[in-house]
């Protein structure tokens, strides 16, 4: 039978679909308000991958342009959003900003003059020879002197209701979201460049800004690394995973649109929702994901655990989906040796529960030296975790790298017989 399947794996989550978070949402609803007084600061987040970041930021950019209410009243933010990548530099940084802000801003002539003259420095220095990509220091500070004063001006012109000068719309402030910020590169010195950024703008008598950083947990040290008291800025929200009540919310919600879509009801029975719910491990692309594969393979009007295990487990399926999108670079990219591929395949014997180093060393085919240094670079590179406390435990980041682990170390095996066949 035809059917649009209900489930997204490959999107941030709508609002609609959105669940759990409710001491996150308070907090920058709180910020929200503080920035509208003219007291903004801004917001550190901080997760996994497939946690949610990202769709947490789209709910907050619909609360902060006024589509959805924030106890009551309906705010009017200029939202700019931003990724960074680890090209950009403080000047890409900056024109990026400026070409989000002239999109929304000057959409008619008059904003267009006004814009202009308040953001022409980028322009005059380009024409001058210095591109905004260049990396002298010099530079890099006459630009960010220039950047900061025009948009203290872009602030209070917009949220200022007595200025003849103006632009055609009123803003309760400007929110400016920056998402990848793990990516940042040593030359962006992101950390140091948010808190200067605030610094002048409170010498400038406006504080109408809130800006929201999200990354990886590593982005902390990289916000430290530039510059050590920039975290003071930020309220620090880390996203946990879901309980298993906000993923049967997601789940139902996702069932209800199924019925919306395809105009018949489609029914999960209880022991593929209970399993559904364990395979995802409370993360929320994870439940899109195997929800996806489950629903593709069942007949639309019932999923069924069979669907769910298919689903899962089987050839071009959800966890070999996931792998490839949050693992591979992780087990190849970011590790050149099979020796220290060897210590991962060991710790996916025990999926995500603590392993001891005697238990590696027990197991680990190779000598003592090459396995401290395994041990101690994929430490250093986030790919295993250290038990807080404890000095020789470590474990994978969750249960799903373990399995495509496991499933791709098969598939190698499985590959180099059939090579050797040849």
């Amino acid at each position: 039978m035809n059917k649009i399947n209900p489930f997204n794996p490959n999107s941030p989550i709508g609002p609609g679909m959105f669940a759990g978070r409710y001491d996150e949402l308070v907090t920058t609803e709180k910020l929200l308000i503080q920035a509208k007084a003219n007291k903004g600061h801004g917001f550190l987040l901080t997760g996994q991958r497939g946690i949610g970041k990202t769709s947490l930021l789209n709910l907050l950019k619909y609360k902060a342009e006024g589509d959805i209410d924030v106890n009551g009243q309906n705010l009017n933010f200029l939202v700019v959003d931003i990724d960074i990548t680890k090209d950009t530099t403080q000047q890409i940084l900056i024109k990026k900003i400026e070409i989000a802000l002239k999109r929304k801003l000057a959409r008619t002539e008059k904003t267009r003059a006004i814009f202009g003259e308040i953001w022409n420095f980028v322009g005059r220095i380009e024409a001058a020879g210095v591109k905004v990509n260049t990396n002298s220091t010099s530079d890099n500070e006459l630009i960010f002197e220039e950047f900061c004063y025009s948009l203290a001006d872009t602030l209070n012109r917009v949220t200022k209701t007595t200025d003849k000068s103006k632009f055609d719309s009123s803003y309760d402030g400007l929110l400016i979201m920056i998402d990848e910020a793990d990516n940042a590169c040593p030359e962006l010195d992101l950390g140091t460049f948010i808190k200067l950024l605030y610094e002048r703008l409170q010498k400038e008598k406006t504080q109408h800004l809130m800006v929201g950083i999200a990354g990886l947990p590593s982005t902390k040290q990289v916000l430290s690394n530039s510059h050590p008291s920039s975290l003071r800025i930020f309220d620090e929200l880390v996203l946990d995973r879901l309980q298993e009540s906000d993923i049967k919310y997601v789940i139902n919600r996702v069932l209800e649109h199924s019925k919306e879509i395809n105009g018949f009801e489609t029914e999960v029975s209880e022991r593929a929702e209970k399993l559904l719910i364990n395979l995802s491990e409370g993360f929320p692309h994870f439940i899109h994901q195997y929800g996806y594969c489950a629903f593709d393979l069942s007949d639309g009007k019932k999923i069924t655990e069979k669907n769910v295990i298919d689903g899962a487990f089987g050839t071009n399926g959800a966890i070999e989906k996931i792998g490839d999108k949050y693992y591979r670079d992780d087990y190849y990219n970011k590790i050149k040796k099979d020796s220290y591929r060897q210590v991962l395949v060991i710790m996916a014997e025990k999926l995500d529960s603590w392993v001891s180093r005697t238990y590696i060393k027990n197991r680990f085919k190779g000598e003592k030296a090459t396995l401290n240094n395994a041990i101690a670079a994929l430490r250093t590179r986030g790919i295993i975790l250290d038990k807080e406390g404890s000095r020789g435990m470590y474990r994978l980041q969750d249960k799903g790298f373990a399995w495509w682990i496991v499933m791709n170390k098969k598939r190698e095996d499985r590959d180099k017989r059939e090579q050797h066949k040849k």
